[in-house]
């Protein structure tokens, strides 16, 4: 039905020659005409992320192993024959270019595939003839966003703004980590069509004190997100005895029924809710210009009163004009808002992370206990930058929202809001480098007694000497006492100075990478930046040029339609109502469309 509504006002867009409105309509049906339905599948390191997918389509499309198994966001699709091809950066740099390899190939580690001849691999595309994919339904299956620094966390965010779903899975082998729930927050604020996947519980008896403490820990961060229990080595041995129970047990119907009744369905579909706004505002353009023809020719003593009519029309055109040019002023501070808001939050949570590192040094000492210190870090400093990306991009959604209010209020009811997408902000981040060793370590048994012994023979030999005069050896009672007097301060001291040492060396390491990872995430974040002002600049020039021609060609129709002669204006008549007529259905069609 979308469809048809998109021709009906396409073709009425053609008689008036509006190639403007025809190319966005076009646009609007290569969108909603899109039979893929994208479902990313995230989580944390080692979950079994690839292993479900595998189990789901009962086809080994994703590695499986060990190690971090999955290094590659891999998209599957459905393919008459298996096929399997990287998406590699072209020689230029720029240009994706697609590169076939054998399906046997998809278990090894493709990053530094022969076939991609030594250029940066952006993907893997496998396609199979799956019987689940046959309408259009398509998995990524994205790197763990665990491990240290969570390299991978950036480049998943940024997938999900076009994902139409995201299943998150996590095992039931302990509750979520706070990471992982972070994650979790994170992914629904960007993709609200969530699904839990709580995966292996053939391994873990108490999977069901586990999926309900979970649970319980979701409704605490007002996250309404349903949680699936379900295990992939039960129903890989379903599919192959053939055993409906055992299908059961595994507990993937549950899976397939959400994909299918919330996805497949497109029950919260943002393309469609985009593309029938596409809709509305070209056919809002088309009756301004068809409805202003109308009413003069409606009218006999138009002539009479033409010239008021339109010097008035003019001048409300001139006004509605002038409030739309608002948008630029209003788009250029908001960017510049935006760019600083971004730069201030990013420094101030690498602040309270810098802050709450030092102080944790400060009470302990780093060498024992760098490696936890680090993993720590690494961990907060990818989850601020995360929390920073979401942020930007719902302000970044504000903005456009903004902007197009001040077309609303010079008169048009409805405008189509751009999709702000999230590659081109500048996502993928890639990975950073950790923490720098400390050069410092631990000090051993020996190094103590050395330290105490040196204090020590200091102040046997002074007090000893003193002592002989009075006819004492040079090893007495109080030589040897202040011997380990001063053998104590001695040793106190030197460890005081060492750890001074040492804590001053591990703070400077954080500060190093924190300003490390600082530089390059300011860096991306003014280009995404960039990128979003001249995304949104298009896209509303363009709506305001469409407005300015509206204005002008019902202005035009105005005119024409006082000078045409009686048989004709009754024939244009007849025309205009039955294209007014089309209009008012496609706009009110979108309205239930909309609220259905």
């Amino acid at each position: 039905m979308i469809v048809e509504l998109i021709d009906h006002t396409a073709k009425i867009a053609g008689l008036y020659d509006r190639a403007d409105l025809v190319e966005r309509l076009h646009i609007a049906k290569e969108r909603i005409c899109d039979p893929q339905i994208r479902v990313v599948i995230a989580g944390q390191l080692k979950q079994g992320k690839s292993q479900l997918l595998n189990s789901l389509l009962n086809v080994p499309v994703a590695r499986v192993g060990d190690d971090e198994s999955t290094v590659l966001a891999t998209v599957v699709y459905h393919a008459e024959t298996p096929t399997a091809r990287l998406v590699v950066l072209g020689a230029d740099g720029t240009e994706a270019e697609l590169v076939d390899i054998e399906m046997a190939d998809l278990k090894d580690d493709l990053r530094r595939a022969p076939a991609a001849g030594g250029r940066e691999v952006l993907r893997v595309e496998v396609g199979v003839p799956s019987p689940m994919l046959k309408n259009g339904l398509a998995f990524i299956d994205t790197p763990g966003v665990g491990g240290h620094g969570q390299p991978h966390l950036s480049a998943t965010l940024g997938l999900l703004p076009d994902a139409d779903a995201v299943l998150m899975v996590s095992d039931t082998s302990q509750e979520f980590t706070e990471p992982e729930l972070t994650f979790i927050r994170q992914a629904v604020e960007i993709c609200p069509l969530a699904s839990i996947i709580a995966t292996k519980t053939d391994l873990y008896p108490r999977w069901r004190d586990i999926v309900a403490v979970n649970t319980a820990h979701l409704q605490r961060a007002g996250i309404d997100t349903p949680v699936i229990p379900a295990s992939s080595v039960l129903r890989s041995h379903a599919i192959t005895l053939n055993d409906k129970e055992l299908n059961e047990e595994s507990n993937f119907p549950a899976i397939v029924k959400f994909l299918s009744e919330k996805v497949m369905s497109r029950e919260n579909d943002r393309i469609r809710d985009q593309v029938l706004g596409e809709i509305r505002a070209a056919a809002e353009h088309l009756a301004l210009a068809v409805s202003s023809e109308l009413s003069v020719l409606d009218d006999p003593g138009i002539r009479a009163r033409l010239t008021s009519e339109l010097e008035r029309r003019k001048a409300e055109a001139q006004d509605a004009l002038a409030q739309t040019s608002l948008w630029q002023q209003t788009l250029n501070d908001g960017i510049a808002d935006l760019t600083a808001d971004v730069d201030h939050d990013l420094r101030n949570r690498f602040r309270h992370i810098t802050a709450h590192t030092e102080s944790v040094i400060d009470g302990c000492d780093p060498t024992l206990h760098w490696a936890e210190i680090g993993t720590e870090l690494e961990n907060a400093v990818a989850t601020a930058v995360g929390d920073n990306f979401v942020w930007a991009y719902q302000r970044a959604e504000a903005l456009a929202t903004e902007v197009a209010r001040l077309f609303t209020e010079a008169g048009l009811d409805a405008v189509d809001l751009p999709q702000v997408s999230a590659r081109d902000m500048g996502a993928g981040l890639g990975e950073f480098k950790s923490v720098a060793r400390l050069d410092a370590k631990p000090i051993k048994a020996g190094h103590k007694v050395v330290t105490g012994m040196r204090g020590s023979y200091g102040g046997i030999l002074m007090f000893g000497m003193l002592t002989s005069f009075a006819g004492l050896g040079m090893f007495n009672p109080l030589s040897l006492g202040a011997g380990f007097v001063l053998g104590r301060k001695a040793y106190k001291e030197d460890m005081e100075n060492r750890m001074l040492r040492v804590r001053n060396e591990a703070k400077t390491n954080v500060r190093r990478f924190v300003d490390d990872v600082s530089f390059v995430v300011n860096k991306e974040s003014r280009d995404r930046l960039r990128l979003v002002q001249r995304q949104l600049r298009d896209h509303y020039r363009a709506i305001a040029n469409q407005t300015s021609r509206s204005l002008n060609e019902s202005l035009q129709a105005t005119l024409a339609a006082a000078k045409m002669e009686e048989d004709q204006r009754n024939t244009r008549i007849r025309e205009l109502e039955r294209q007014l007529d089309i209009l008012k259905q496609v706009v009110d069609n979108v309205d239930k469309l909309v609220s259905s």
